[in-house]
């Protein structure tokens, strides 16, 4: 009966189809990205863990290793823990942290992998990159969330903009301007390793070759902040970012040869 009512309704009102203007790419086919990222935790196997915008602790849960995250509000799910042998929670935002504390020092080691998630604006992503490559090694890998949104609306910098409709079943979903930063990352650092995943909901970025000791970025960071308000069309400028990253299928990476192969 549920099922019929809902149907009449439907017919009675119609939900509007979602604006094509505000396509920005198709939806993301792959494994979901928590997937991925287990995989990813099997085929590094890390001894270290770094970790920003945890809230549940769901991603984190995913590591078995020494781990640190950050979030200025956690609601931890108790699986969180997962056998690490050591998990350092800091409930504070990423860049009260970094002006306080070193990765480096905590481990006594540099960083394996990171999973970056935090606020979603593209310059809290692209400090939050800033400081952590100088815990990494060369080889450590670090994943950056969101920066493939499949419209406009859940691009928007203002999480509570409601002045656009928002794509049946996406009600929720947010990414803010993320991407710009991953483009920064592409313009400004070619040395980088830069591996674009079909991973719904919003894509995943891996981002290896990693130079601790380039100051790039932050000598620049001004300049690409600005750089970020130059477009007047932001679909067609993702759109040019999104074509300079070949989409890699999550089914492609399965083991270290695959990551290797990628790298």
């Amino acid at each position: 009966m549920s099922n019929f009512i809902s149907r009449l309704k439907n017919k009675l009102h119609p939900i509007p189809p979602f604006p094509a203007a505000y396509i920005w790419r198709p939806d993301h086919k792959g494994e979901e990205y928590t997937t991925v990222l287990a995989r990813l935790h099997t085929i590094l196997a890390p001894a270290t863990y770094f970790e920003i915008g945890s809230r549940s602790g769901g991603s984190l849960a995913l590591a078995s290793c020494a781990s640190i995250a950050i979030d200025p509000q956690f609601s931890l799910i108790p699986a969180f823990h997962n056998n690490k042998p050591v998990c350092h929670l800091y409930a504070m935002t990423s860049d009260d942290f970094f002006a306080a504390h070193s990765p480096t020092a905590i481990f006594g080691r540099p960083i394996d992998f990171a999973f970056l998630d935090g606020l979603h604006l593209a310059e809290f992503l692209l400090r939050d990159f800033i400081n952590t490559e100088p815990h990494c090694k060369p080889d450590s890998v670090i994943a950056l969330h969101d920066c493939f949104p499949t419209d406009e609306v859940m691009a928007r910098r203002d999480e509570d903009d409601r002045s656009r409709p928002d794509k049946p079943g996406q009600a929720e979903w947010w990414t803010g301007d993320v991407w710009l930063a991953a483009e920064a990352l592409k313009k400004y650092r070619p040395d980088l390793t830069i591996i674009a995943l079909d991973a719904p909901p919003t894509g995943l970025v891996l981002v290896t070759g990693l130079n601790p000791a380039s100051t790039v970025l932050k000598d620049k960071y001004d300049e690409i902040i600005a750089s970020f308000d130059t477009s007047p069309n932001p679909r067609d400028r993702f759109r040019a970012f999104d074509a300079s990253l070949p989409m890699t299928a999550t089914s492609s990476l399965v083991t270290a040869e695959d990551l290797n192969r990628l790298r």
